[in-house]
């Protein structure tokens, strides 16, 4: 950190918890599991996977715990490897932030907004130019993105040009609708890049979206 940029990471907390918890609680899963299993077998009600739970119930001996033990500290690395790919290190500058590997000019910047675990910056025509999983806990965020005058703000400032998307609605052009639909699809498939890739052909004919869950909401873009 100097005096003009901010580098928001994991705190040493964070830190410690991402990269030991996952292999750590498998561990611990490799300890309980077999004693569990071998109570839930003992009752007297069905239980769903049943052969699942005979098989981690007959773990007992001391080489099959080590084995078992193996490979769910080994699944917990790759957790953690996972989680440091996919969450990315925020760096603000007074004249440029950086959301991982995308610079955007603090010029360019009209919003930035948490939504769930995830972090929105808007551009002039409030499109999404920026969508991070950051590292940092959202009040550090605020408070170092205030701290160098960015346009932080705890909700999405648009929140009310919102409406429920549904398939032929007279209110959007037919091309947009269109845009709508095929991404409806790829969102039902789990097709993530897809999704993606529609929201910015929908925001080239103007109009912005948000999910919740595989629901669609769209507004008008609006410039500032």
């Amino acid at each position: 950190m100097t005096r003009e940029t901010a580098e928001l990471g994991f705190s040493p907390p964070d830190r410690v918890l991402i990269t030991f918890g996952p292999a750590a609680l498998g561990l611990l899963l490799a300890v309980v599991l077999p004693r569990t299993a071998r109570w839930a077998l003992g009752l007297p009600v069905p239980l769903p996977f049943r052969p699942v739970v005979r098989v981690a119930g007959a773990i007992d001996s001391p080489w099959e715990l080590g084995i078992q033990a193996a490979i769910l500290v080994i699944v917990g690395l790759f957790a953690t490897a996972a989680l440091h790919e996919r969450l990315v290190t925020v760096t603000v500058g007074l004249g440029e932030a950086r959301f991982g590997g995308t610079g955007v000019p603090r010029s360019e910047i009209t919003g930035l907004y948490p939504d769930g675990d995830a972090l929105i910056a808007l551009d002039r025509e409030s499109r999404q130019v920026v969508r991070c999983h950051p590292r940092a806990r959202r009040a550090r965020l605020a408070e170092t993105f205030r701290a160098f005058g960015y346009p932080w703000r705890d909700a999405d400032p648009y929140a009310d040009l919102y409406h429920p998307w549904e398939s032929g609605a007279e209110s959007l052009p037919p091309a947009a609708d269109a845009v709508l639909s095929a991404r409806a699809v790829a969102l039902r498939k789990k097709a993530a890049t897809e999704a993606i890739e529609l929201r910015a052909t929908l925001e080239k004919l103007g109009y912005a979206v948000r999910d919740e869950g595989e629901k669609q909401f769209w507004r008008p873009l609006v410039r500032s």
